[in-house]
């Protein structure tokens, strides 16, 4: 009797679109990103501690290292590590999303759940993540003597954009991965040089330089422009920069989501 109820309601799972499959399944997508979190720090003396040593550490070197070169800059410190907090939540989730995925195949054979949460609650354990660095912001301010700046609103605009763009960078890098085991190698081998084509720790100058035409291909720098405009710069952000930022966030997620359903019908051969 539980087997037929439990095949009955697989069946009436599978009908619904991969959006409310997900939805249904939202218990088990908060567990595993709750499981992320603890694996992470496991057997760490510090545990938390290092959600904000590793910003504040790497932000003081880089501080130290490149506030010489554009001292136009106000509260450098601060400019640095909204930057890098961006870039490393999307980094690492990206990495652990094709992971999350590759590792799914013994709990998918025995259970069955919408493998889309997989990679998802990569992302979403590093947005959790990502809330507490948030705390190091003004920690650098009062350490530096630096002037608070904070919108809310812009704030959470940013943070919705940035889980949006990694959400369906995610989604298509680990169905990729998938199939092809080197994907994961190759991402990391282009983040080395993303980082560099990503406004981290310099300013984009000049609005028709080759530079600034090669940022403004960089999805990652729309994110960014947001959420410095939130912790940073302390101005109204552009309509034009919200606007394209929309775009690349919704554009990532949309094309994401439709790789990644494309592509999971076929994931049973590989998994």
């Amino acid at each position: 009797m539980f087997s037929s109820d439990a095949g009955r309601y697989r069946g009436g799972v599978s009908r619904l679109s991969p959006v409310a499959r997900v939805f249904v399944y939202r218990a088990a997508l908060a567990l595993l990103a709750a499981r992320f979190l603890k694996v992470r720090y496991r057997r760490s003396v510090l545990g938390f501690a290092w959600t904000f040593a590793y910003p504040l550490l790497a932000t003081t070197v880089l501080t130290v290292v490149f506030a010489p070169i554009f001292p136009q800059l106000p509260d450098f410190a601060v400019y640095v590590l909204v930057g890098l907090l961006v870039w490393h939540f999307f980094s690492v989730s990206c990495v652990q999303a094709m992971d999350a995925l590759l590792g799914s195949a013994g709990v998918s054979r025995k259970v069955y759940v919408p493998t889309a949460i997989f990679p998802l609650s990569a992302v979403m354990a590093n947005a959790a993540n990502l809330l507490l660095c948030l705390l190091a912001v003004p920690v650098v301010l009062f350490a530096t003597g630096g002037v608070p700046r904070f919108h809310p609103v812009t704030l959470a605009a940013g943070l919705i954009l940035l889980t949006a763009f990694t959400a369906g960078m995610s989604l298509f890098l680990s169905a990729l991965n998938v199939f092809f085991h080197d994907v994961r190698y190759l991402f990391e081998a282009l983040l080395l040089v993303w980082f560099y084509a990503t406004p981290v720790v310099y300013p984009v100058v000049g609005s028709g330089s080759a530079v600034a035409v090669l940022v403004a291909l960089n999805p990652l720098h729309w994110i960014i422009v947001v959420l410095r405009s939130a912790l940073w710069s302390g101005g109204a952000l552009s309509p034009l920069d919200l606007a394209i930022a929309l775009l690349v966030a919704g554009s990532a997620l949309a094309g994401g989501w439709w790789a990644f359903c494309s592509a999971e019908r076929r994931f049973h051969q590989y998994l």
